[in-house]
């Protein structure tokens, strides 16, 4: 949905009464006395989360010129009871209302001609008719319904199942999807433990980003002919799915979509593969699939499969690979040390992040990029050789590794704080006025995007609320900045955005998703 621009702010008025506070809210002063907020009048548009978070907010008295609620203008806001909207109202984005644990009614009538955002009030204990009033909008404006035996419907009509609809919804064990269906969007059942059985109906083309991720339950599931796209995370961590067997159709299986799989042996393509199926980086690690799955998935994409380690914690990446995928090793503390292909010329952002026990790693000749936490974490690399044709070293590298001192050739750009505290040294005839140079000539900071252009809520750590720059999942599917979460798990065993205790407190690069941030920083 998209907000209307914001009003300019009123002339000043008197002042506030005693005891109250008075925030700007889009270039306008809001008084709040005693938890209740009263919005001026004249006031047209209320801006991305304006109050998300605003626990001791009770109540809010609208303005009649009020046209548009922003996305997650009021988002976790605990205190909140019950909502009178004006006449003149005509959009309620995204996530407004999410989580707005008192919200128990909203008066009707809703306003004509009003549309309402995808869970704008899901987990929102709103009454009967309050949800039949927002449903009649937009069904998935609140979390559908689930009965005592566990079981929910999508009514016949619905071409979609909304993104994060049932999203970690622990009783949650059957449901039944329309004959109408044509997509389900990203996160829809991420995190349904208790579901075990899912029938697709055979409309269905296209499963979103985490769509069934972390279902652990999750023993079988029959794709339909029309499928064309898995997205990426799509059946992350279904650790009791046993095999898959995909269709004709299919032309997408995203990076990471089975990863973490752990009982995934058998995955089973037509006859010959699909001609234009492309399966994405990393999309079966860490599922033990027999010989002839892997060489199926790897005939398309060789780092769809992760590399094989052998008993001394040697890999071999093979002649004629060109670049080392995003997180093609992240996290493999059975690496030791590694023979890379003369083939090579760029290693990817994270590719052997957090190998905590890789010792050596010798650079072919012609290699020339080295990416973002390319190795970081590698805290028992302390020496590497760059071959003279390397152009660039990105950000943190080689941040928190063993290094004492690096040589560099002089051509080589150098990113922030690619070395941490190393000593580094170029090398070659001129290489001082060279390396000043090229520093001088090094990248800007990126642009940060337009203020009026949020970003999108997935980018944010519940934890900062601000844009991540190293997402981690954790195992409560959420993903946070990693250092953040890391300190988090330090002291405790549940999950910031739940409070429930979390199954293990491990925590996994999200390169999707890093990879989505750096899109839209750039």
């Amino acid at each position: 949905m998209t907000a209307s621009t914001p009003s300019p702010p009123p002339p000043s008025g008197t002042a506030p009464p005693p005891g109250s506070e008075t925030i700007e809210v889009g270039g306008w002063q809001v008084v709040i006395t005693d938890g209740h907020a009263l919005l001026p009048e004249g006031m047209t548009h209320l801006p991305y989360e304006a109050f998300q978070l605003h626990t001791s907010l009770v109540s809010v008295a609208f303005p009649r010129s009020l046209v548009s609620i922003g996305r997650s203008a009021f988002s976790r806001c605990p205190s909140l009871s019950s909502i009178n909207f004006p006449a003149g109202l005509t959009s309620i984005d995204d996530y407004a209302f999410r989580r707005c644990s008192a919200l128990a009614s909203i008066t009707l009538p809703l306003p004509d001609g009003l549309s309402i955002g995808d869970r704008a009030f899901q987990d929102c204990p709103i009454n009967d008719a309050s949800k039949a009033a927002v449903r009649a909008i937009n069904f998935w404006a609140v979390r559908p319904s689930i009965d005592t035996q566990g079981h929910a419907t999508v009514p016949e009509g619905l071409a979609s199942v909304g993104e994060s609809a049932f999203s970690s919804c622990p009783s949650l064990s059957s449901v039944d999807l329309p004959a109408s269906l044509t997509s389900i969007d990203a996160g829809a059942f991420d995190g349904c433990t208790a579901l075990a059985h899912v029938t697709l109906p055979a409309s269905l083309t296209s499963i979103g980003l985490q769509a069934f991720s972390r279902c652990s339950a999750l023993a079988s599931v029959t794709f339909p002919a029309a499928l064309t796209s898995i997205g990426e995370h799509a059946f992350r961590s279904c650790s009791a799915l046993t095999s898959v067997i995909f269709s004709a159709d299919l032309t997408f299986i995203g990076s990471l979509a089975f990863e973490g799989c752990s009982s995934l042996t058998t995955v089973t393509f037509p006859a010959g593969l699909p001609g234009g199926l492309s399966i994405g980086d990393c999309a079966f690690f860490g599922c033990p699939l027999n010989d002839a799955s892997k060489a199926a998935v790897r005939a398309i994409n060789f780092w769809a499969v992760r590399p094989s380690i052998d008993a001394q914690g040697h890999a071999t990446v093979p002649e004629g690979i060109t670049t080392i995928a995003v997180g093609a090793f992240s996290d493999c503390s059975a690496l030791v040390s590694i023979t890379l292909p003369a083939s090579l010329t760029s290693i990817d952002f994270e590719s052997f992040d957090g190998c905590s026990f890789l010792t050596s790693v010798t650079f072919p000749a012609g290699l020339v990029s080295i990416g973002d936490f390319a190795f970081y974490r590698c805290s028992s690399l302390a020496s590497v050789t760059f071959p003279a044709s390397l152009v660039s070293i990105d950000n943190f590298a080689f941040a928190e590794c063993s290094l004492a001192r690096v040589t560099v050739p002089t051509t080589a750009k150098i990113g922030d704080e690619a070395f941490d505290s190393t000593t580094t040294e170029p090398e070659g005839e001129g290489a001082e006025e060279e390396r000043r140079v090229a520093e001088e000539q090094s990248p800007q900071p990126e642009a940060l995007p337009r203020e009026e252009e949020p970003p999108p809520a997935d980018f944010i750590c519940p934890i900062t609320t601000e844009v991540m720059s190293d997402p981690v999942m954790a195992a409560d599917g959420h993903s946070y900045e990693r250092k953040q979460i890391e300190r988090w798990l330090a002291t405790k065993s549940t999950s910031p955005m739940t409070g429930e205790a979390l199954q293990h407190t491990h925590t996994f690069p999200n390169h999707a998703l890093r990879g989505r941030i750096r899109e839209w920083q750039e």
